[in-house]
């Protein structure tokens, strides 16, 4: 069994662009652009980055809520088979590129067939940002908690009802709540019933995309402290989508941090607060409050925009707005590399010097 529950590798999600009277192809927003991840079990990794950077994108195209433009997305995979299918594609030989299409049919999330994708989304879940829109507006919570395990068949119409009982009393609702429209609940509740739908299959693998970002402050710390009980209950594996990085810090085991639908760096939650590596980081991390009007800390103010991701900059997608930016930046994109030999990469020609 692989320590990697996820595996992503080479993934691209682009969003074309048509125009004309006859809608040409024109250009591509390179939302997801060559993304290689890893979630381990049992973790929850935090992806990070400023909004439109693609993180939500990611997550939803490596669940295949949306089809990718290309790449592999590897779940709970021998990792003898996942290598010899990746040591096939990079044959110079066609004809061993061509031995592993049938192989990644089988083990690939993003080519799997209807069938094989069906039982395969018993262990994966979704709770997403805003429960307001996540959560059917006409059906009761009874229904909307019970939804998965009738669309799967996975228990008798007699067992429903106290299956659906007992994910609410997991959340903290309780039977008073089973015959309400979701209209009926506050923020906070609308997101734990969320959660118990997410949990009704039994999932392994839960994107939590945003899942705190439309709640009150007290009411986070609420979901967030659930999250971490059920993530030692039920010994699950999240990663976790946002752009608050105390949120992050609090919940994560590993951060990932995202620039242009590119990683820029990965690693141990404590590693990359307390040195961060890439000037992006440094700048993301520099740009949280402190509750002390005492303390003094450098800010970093980015200069420019973000670049458009239909013509990203060529070389270092971050070297406009870089203050250690150099031609090697300008002309050659970097790739993630290991970090004094421990745990964290960045994908920066000058970390050493940060």
């Amino acid at each position: 069994m692989s320590d990697n529950l996820v595996d992503v590798r080479e993934l691209k999600k682009y969003y074309p662009i048509t125009g004309g009277v006859f809608r040409r192809h024109l250009a591509d927003v390179r939302a997801v652009d060559g993304v290689d991840l890893a979630v381990r079990r049992g973790e929850c990794l935090g992806l990070v980055g400023e909004s439109g950077c693609g993180k939500t994108t990611l997550g939803k195209t490596l669940l295949r809520l949306h089809d990718v433009t290309s790449g592999r997305v590897y779940f709970d995979q021998d990792p003898a088979a996942v290598e010899e299918v990746e040591a096939l594609l990079r044959s110079a030989d066609a004809r061993q590129r061509a031995r592993a299409r049938p192989l990644l049919k089988k083990i690939d999330l993003t080519r799997m067939g209807a069938r094989d994708l069906l039982a395969l989304r018993q262990k994966i879940q979704i709770v997403f940002q805003d429960p307001t829109n996540s959560l059917d507006p006409r059906m009761l919570v009874k229904d909307i908690v019970a939804e998965p395990l009738t669309a799967q068949h996975l228990i008798g119409p007699k067992e429903v009802r106290d299956r659906v009982l007992e994910l609410l009393g997991i959340v903290g609702l309780t039977a008073d709540h089973l015959m309400r429209y979701p209209h009926e609940f506050s923020g906070g509740q609308r997101q734990r019933i969320a959660i118990a739908r997410a949990l009704a299959t039994g999932p392994e693998f839960v994107l939590m995309d945003e899942p705190t970002s439309a709640l009150d402050v007290s009411v986070q710390a609420q979901i967030l402290n659930l999250l971490k009980r059920l993530q030692a209950e039920f010994k699950l594996t999240y990663l976790f989508v946002t752009h608050h990085l105390l949120v992050v810090k609090y919940i994560s085991n590993r951060i990932a941090v995202m620039y242009l639908g590119k990683i820029n760096e990965i690693g141990p939650t404590a590693e990359i607060f307390a040195s961060p590596r890439h000037p992006y980081t440094r700048a993301l991390l520099s740009a949280i409050p402190v509750p002390d009007p005492e303390t003094k800390r450098e800010k970093i103010i980015l200069s420019g925009d973000v670049p458009n991701p239909v013509s990203p900059p060529t070389g270092c997608r971050f070297h406009p707005r870089c203050q250690y930016a150099k031609e090697v930046c300008r002309n050659i994109e970097p790739v993630l590399e290991r970090v004094d030999g421990g745990e964290r990469m960045v994908a920066c020609h000058r970390w050493r010097e940060i």
